[in-house]
């Protein structure tokens, strides 16, 4: 029995001391109209400006996790302005803006901000210890390893599935038929990281889509000649078409490209 105690007293020690020496402030809760909810919760020393945030009741796969943030602060002299960022899938993501004292909290999935506002009840109830506990053990059995890694695989699926988009409304407006792909090999991590790789090789499909709405001659010149279209990145864009293949090389300088595509057509085609 007195061995038991002994035991008893020891762990409620260690775990006295292990909440103790957690290196965390008090933190606070910002609180959306819908049960949205961010915990903030400084990391010491506060001049590191590293915090934990903590999202929960977004629907979003950021929910429960506890990623580590740096705050970037832009304020002016006439203007009050910060970030908390962190890694998402190889790249720099803020999850909370505040402006003049407005926080907009963003999240993966959500295309559009949600305002979120200082909650008292759920600041005096959030215990910082807890949630650097949670961030402890998340670190440590890799699950935010995987949430903050490069993926390159899944962000190829994004931007093809986003480019399949653009090839359906291309075919249904032209009435025809073309296969098209994104040569990947040709895209670097950085660029995936950094670009929206659907966005630039859509061009050409865009272009096709306004041409078949105003011109019956434009979609019988598609059906006949292109039947393939291909992006690639390189140096400097060069399209080209090769056979019924259109080639679209771009860059990451490349600007007003939906007009460049529309002019390669009618010089081409």
């Amino acid at each position: 029995m007195r061995n038991l105690f002994s035991l008893f007293v020891t762990t409620l020690l260690l775990g006295a001391t292990s909440s103790l020496a957690a290196p965390v402030e008090d933190g606070k809760v910002y609180v959306g109209r819908e049960g949205e909810e961010v915990a903030v919760v400084p990391l010491t020393p506060r001049s590191s400006k590293k915090f934990l945030l903590r999202v929960k009741g977004t629907g979003s796969d950021l929910d429960g996790k506890v990623l580590p943030y740096v705050l970037k602060d832009w304020s002016s002299s006439s203007t009050e302005q910060h970030n908390y960022t962190t890694q998402w899938h190889g790249r720099g993501y803020t999850v909370l803006h505040m402006r003049n004292s407005h926080y907009e909290l963003y999240v993966p999935g959500r295309s559009k901000e949600i305002d979120v506002s200082f909650d008292e009840k759920r600041t005096k109830a959030l215990e910082s210890d807890e949630v650097y506990e949670q961030h402890q053990k998340q670190q440590a059995d890799g699950t935010l390893e995987k949430l903050m890694a490069f993926d390159r695989k899944g962000e190829m699926a994004r931007h093809d599935k986003d480019y399949a988009e653009s090839l359906l409304e291309a075919n249904n407006a032209c009435g025809t038929s073309v296969a098209a792909n994104i040569d990947w090999a040709s895209v670097t991590d950085e660029q995936l990281k950094d670009l929206s790789i659907s966005s630039f090789c859509e061009a050409p499909l865009k272009s096709m889509v306004e041409l078949c709405k105003v011109s019956t001659i434009a979609k019988q010149t598609f059906k006949a000649r292109v039947k393939q279209v291909s992006c690639r990145f390189a140096d400097s864009p060069a399209p080209k078409l090769d056979a019924d293949r259109v080639i679209w090389t771009t860059s990451r300088d490349a600007s007003n490209q939906q007009e460049a595509a529309t002019k390669f057509f009618k010089t081409n085609l």
